[in-house]
């Protein structure tokens, strides 16, 4: 989706003397070819034509709200309640609503939530779409922002100037670097109007990528981006990389045969310094008839793929326009269909511009469905897919009384980049038309590292074996990863940010997985946690489970023997879950061989179907039973008399590591060949 405000007005429009039906005619056409500006001029004009007829007037309201003139708005909406007194306040309750809305964008709260609250009498015989519903994030807006009024702001925001912002929309800001960025622009330097009956013999301007970069602290722009994402006939817009940088998404619009403008999703691939002809993503993302843009990539926790999230007015969705996701099917090769990302992203108002932070695993995105300051608000939740916590709105001054959405961070994520129709910016049409893109820096940036080295358990030497470094965040949903790296020389040193929960886990070659948890809650200053992570050799030999019980002549697991292994071996393969295991079952030597052997064989695999229930992958479990064949203790004293003992010691269940999933071989192979050594 993009911007409302397009090509706006020439200075030579003039409204030729018509009739009041023939201008009728004109700006009905206008609204319905998609030119809100020229239809505002003529439903002006039929305002002075015929004051009486209040249609009219509701119409220019509305036209004044489309193209975020918020103070014509207010005042329209304003007559319209005035006219008619309270009769005529009950006949159009969404003049009240909407009232209450534009008071809200030019940061009248007081009066904006004492129309809310008498709009609240009249909510059951609204007309427009959804206004019951949003009525109360709008409520909560005013309270919201009134609140805000004495608060310190924690970022310093400027206006990117001249060369960068142009009078027309400005949108979509990517970082190449930490003074680079990509973005979207309409580069028109007059103000004009485009008539239908002659856009066909016309080249109409489109919007495009294009490059600004910092260069001694000022900004200059540097033409279009080379590559072949611009278009001759297509709006392009709202980018992203994915993880690796290989491949660029982005959105290519355009108006259908109902003039609707529908957006898709495109990407390109980079061949060596390259991109390769953009390629339409299918139809799993870009459902015929309906808009799909703003793509931001994101990681699978589990699968460490890609995880594409999006917005889209499709169906099914909580309100105008979602936050969906989707990845790729390795297996199938194709993306799945795309799920919604949940009702705590979703509103039923607008969900738009998702960014995601793999590292932090936070998305943010604009809405204008849940509590604001005005318009659309910029929010943050932390989590993926469709499990997310709570959102938070950004608070002042990355939000204002105006629209504010496209928000991004630095690489450094010491501040970023947004964009707004707030006052101050260029402007073509009214104050606040048009948007432009912003440039913040967070006020008390807080600088974490993690450090410490690798430790061998047994030595107390430093592991010289490659380590691979995973960081979780973790919460009420489970754990997320949001980085990993290498570590080459048993010390590390990483980033870690303020407000989270960590687990911290080891992967090295031929240890069990490390595994430390680091809080960073409630830490209100740079620091440094330093603290060594002790990792334990795999074990080569055997390990008996304790109290693994069966009812006589039965492979059932009892609750005792249930409850052992969730407090063991469960959490071992948790912990590692890489590592592949040889459970192994023994009977004592009553009964014949042959029945041992299929009853060991049995009690093995419960303990096998018990964990794979526990959710532990089928191939990193192996299942055998060796009845009698390896005895640890006599089963009968040395004068020949029964050993109850002894029997009791035999009749166990033991596991042992065989190595790990991405090796070729194991360690051994299994219990026989250790047995015969000993």
């Amino acid at each position: 989706m993009l911007s409302n405000c397009g090509i706006a007005q020439d200075t030579t429009f003039q409204i030729v003397e018509k009739k009041a039906m023939q201008i009728k005619g004109l700006a009905k056409s206008a609204e319905k070819t998609g030119n809100p500006y020229i239809a505002l001029e003529y439903y002006k004009e039929l305002v002075a034509l015929k004051p009486e007829k209040d249609r009219y007037l509701l119409k220019l309201a509305n036209l004044y709200m489309y193209t975020r003139n918020y103070v014509e708005a207010a005042k329209c909406f304003k007559q319209i309640i005035e006219k008619g007194g309270d009769d005529k306040s009950a006949k159009y309750p969404d003049a009240i609503f909407f009232l209450a809305v534009m008071q809200k964008q030019t940061g009248n709260y007081e009066d904006a939530k004492a129309n809310l609250l008498k709009f609240k009498n009249v909510a059951k015989r609204a007309s427009s779409p959804g206004i019951s519903v949003l009525f109360k994030a709008e409520l909560a807006g005013c309270d919201l922002a009134i609140s805000y009024r004495d608060s310190s702001e924690n970022a310093v925001v400027e206006h990117l100037p001249e060369s960068v912002n142009n009078p027309h929309i400005d949108f979509s800001p990517i970082p190449l670097t930490q003074t680079k960025i990509v973005f979207g622009s309409l580069r028109e330097d007059q103000e004009k109007y485009y008539y239908r009956d002659s856009i066909d013999s016309m080249e109409l301007p489109m919007r495009k990528f294009y490059v600004a970069e910092k260069v001694d602290n000022v900004w200059e722009y540097k033409g279009e981006w080379k590559g072949p994402f611009n278009s001759a006939d297509e709006d392009v817009a709202n980018g992203t990389f994915s993880l690796d940088s290989s491949r660029f998404y982005f959105a290519r619009c355009a108006e259908d045969w109902k003039n609707k403008v529908n957006c898709k999703i495109y990407f390109s691939e980079k061949n060596g310094t390259e991109w390769a002809e953009p390629m339409l993503m299918g139809k799993e993302v870009n459902l015929p008839g309906f808009t799909s843009s703003h793509p931001t990539v994101g990681r699978d926790s589990e699968t460490k793929q890609e995880v594409i999230y999006f917005m889209s007015d499709r169906p099914g969705g909580k309100g105008g326009s979602d936050i969906w996701y989707t990845e790729f099917d390795d297996e199938n090769n194709k993306l799945v269909k795309p799920s919604n990302a949940g009702d705590k992203i979703n509103s039923p108002g607008a969900e738009m511009t998702p960014y995601y932070n793999v590292k932090t695993k936070t998305l943010y995105y604009s809405s204008n469905g849940k509590p604001n300051f005005g318009g659309l608000d910029i929010f943050k939740a932390v989590g993926e897919r469709d499990k997310f916590e709570p959102s938070i709105n950004m608070g002042i001054p990355i939000n204002s009384k105006e629209d504010d959405l496209d928000f991004i961070l630095y690489p450094n994520s010491k501040g970023g980049y947004f964009v707004s129709n707030r006052e101050g910016g260029q402007s073509l049409y009214n104050s606040t038309c048009c948007d432009d893109i912003y440039e913040f820096m967070y006020n008390d940036v807080i600088e974490l590292n993690y450090c410490g080295n690798i430790i061998d358990k047994e030595t107390l030497n430093c592991v010289d074996t490659k380590t691979k470094l995973k960081i979780y965040i973790v919460d009420e949903d489970g754990k997320f990863l949001s980085q990993e790296t290498d570590v080459l020389d048993c010390k590390f040193n990483v980033k870690l940010y303020p407000g989270f929960n960590y687990l911290i886990q080891t992967i090295t070659g031929g240890y069990l997985n490390g595994k430390v948890k680091v809080s960073t809650l409630n830490l209100q200053k740079s620091d440094s946690i330093c603290e060594d992570i002790i990792v334990e050799k795999i074990p080569t030999g055997r390990v008996v489970l304790k109290n693994i019980y069966y009812d006589f002549d039965s492979p059932d697991l009892t609750d005792i023997a249930m409850n052992s292994i969730d407090t063991t071996l469960l959490v071992l393969l948790q912990d590692n879950p890489d590592i592949i295991v040889l459970i192994a079952s023994h009977t004592d030597s009553k009964g014949d061989d042959a029945y041992n052997i299929r009853l060991s064989q049995k009690r093995a695999e419960s303990v096998v179907q018990y964990l794979i229930k526990k959710g532990i992958k089928i191939e990193r479990l192996q299942a055998k039973g060796y009845g009698e064949t390896i005895p640890i203790a006599a089963n009968t004293n040395e004068d020949g008399s029964d050993s109850p003992e002894g029997r009791q010691r035999n009749r166990r269940t033991e596991f042992k590591i065989l190595g790990k999933l991405d090796q070729e071989l194991f360690y051994d192979d299994g219990f026989d060949d250790l047995d015969k050594k000993e």
